[in-house]
């Protein structure tokens, strides 16, 4: 019968098997069971007892040593873009074009178009289109929530088909606001 070869890893070390090691820690003498990297490469490794591991784990950080700066000039060799100039597409809303001065952006609008299903959940959640914000939107659904939820309402079937209208107008109002 002949028996498959089995495939090695990308890491196997041929020459640590079946060998003992001894702690790597200067000054100790107990057996090195546990491997512990010496760098970030993650191909060479220390040998320690149990309680150095340990201790060089605690204080071992993957990112020491080779961390590349983020210069300017690091960015675009990253990337093999060797242009240093900035490009605008489209059109700069927040550039002092006073266009949106006049408008309140923290107030809701009451011009908002609303489906049916929509207006019946302001309904039940007992809030008006003017109100309408998502700070309010997000109590009322917490009030609704809390009177026609089905675990508290067993008996009363109207309740949970409340509790289905406000969560589906919730969801959708949420988006259209946000």
């Amino acid at each position: 019968m002949i028996q498959k070869k089995r495939r090695q890893s990308k890491y196997f070390a041929p020459q640590n098997e079946n060998c003992e090691h001894k702690c790597d820690y200067p000054g100790c003498t107990k057996a090195g069971e546990y491997r512990a990297p010496k760098d970030n490469r993650l191909k060479e490794y220390y040998w320690f007892c149990l309680e150095h591991v340990q201790a060089y784990n605690a204080k071992w950080n993957y990112y020491d040593g080779d961390i590349p700066t983020d210069s300017e000039e690091d960015k675009y060799r990253k990337f093999k873009f060797s242009s240093r100039m900035k490009y605008g597409f489209g059109f700069d809303f927040k550039g002092g074009y006073n266009i949106f001065d006049d408008v309140d952006t923290q107030s809701s609008s009451p011009n908002i178009y609303l489906t049916p299903s929509e207006r019946e959940g302001l309904k039940i959640m007992e809030l008006e289109i003017t109100e309408l914000s998502v700070d309010s939107l997000k109590k009322a659904y917490k009030n609704a929530v809390k009177k026609y939820h089905p675990d508290i309402n067993k008996s009363d079937a109207k309740a949970e088909e409340k509790f289905k209208i406000v969560s589906t107008s919730y969801k959708s109002l949420l988006a259209k606001l946000a």
